[in-house]
């Protein structure tokens, strides 16, 4: 049971690991995107230097990409605490993909993919944080930072029971709850130079903004 555990989680960090964002930029002619703006290869960056179409396609498939897997192993019957796994898995191989020398992006995206699939509902609150930080301060990095917060939080139950996916009685809830704290703090962690810049003052905004 173990290995076919681990084999999921395998198959997660691969379908996570896959660059679209490197790869659609190079195949529309762009260039690079790890040379170009904040040098990260997710969706923001690419829309910012490939144009609205490629980031919005890098969006898409940085989150189906995530969605996949997740979706797989709960049609298989997998349960909340295993899945709760694959969703760190996925997000992981973005950001520490092993094509790009253990390099990648922030897991955002990603996070959403593999979350519409683990619970439709639990997007919602981190989503709300989100959208409200982004209209009030137009921040991307600071509506990432605070919606992966609202996501730990509402996998605790602060949301209320409809915002999580039931757990067997039986099972410990901690292993589960272990990995989306793990997550949350990958997704903090990867914002470490935004956090930086933001305390600085210098960070830039969505509208015309140069880092992400």
């Amino acid at each position: 049971m173990t290995t076919t555990y681990l084999t999921w989680c395998l198959g997660a960090f691969l379908s996570g690991s896959i660059p679209f964002g490197l790869l659609l930029m190079k195949l529309a002619g762009k260039g690079d995107v790890r040379t170009q703006g904040s040098g990260n290869i997710g969706a923001t960056n690419v829309m910012r230097s490939g144009g609205k179409a490629l980031g919005i396609a890098t969006l898409l498939l940085d989150a189906a990409k995530g969605f996949l897997p997740v979706f797989l192993a709960r049609q298989a019957g997998l349960g909340p605490e295993i899945l709760a796994w694959l969703v760190l898995a996925a997000v992981a191989g973005h950001v520490f993909t092993p094509w790009l020398k253990f390099k990648g992006g922030k897991g955002v995206a990603t996070a959403l993919g593999t979350v519409l699939a683990y619970h439709p509902a639990m997007v919602l609150p981190a989503f709300a944080v989100f959208l409200a930080t982004l209209l009030v301060s137009r921040y991307v990095s600071l509506g990432s930072i605070l919606a992966a917060l609202a996501l730990f939080l509402t996998a605790l139950g602060l949301a209320g029971p409809w915002a999580t996916l039931p757990q067997p009685a039986d099972l410990p809830r901690w292993p589960a709850l272990l990995a989306w704290a793990l997550l949350a703090a990958l997704v903090i962690a990867k914002h470490r130079p935004n956090l930086e810049r933001l305390l600085r003052g210098t960070e830039s905004r969505f509208w015309g903004a140069k880092h992400d």
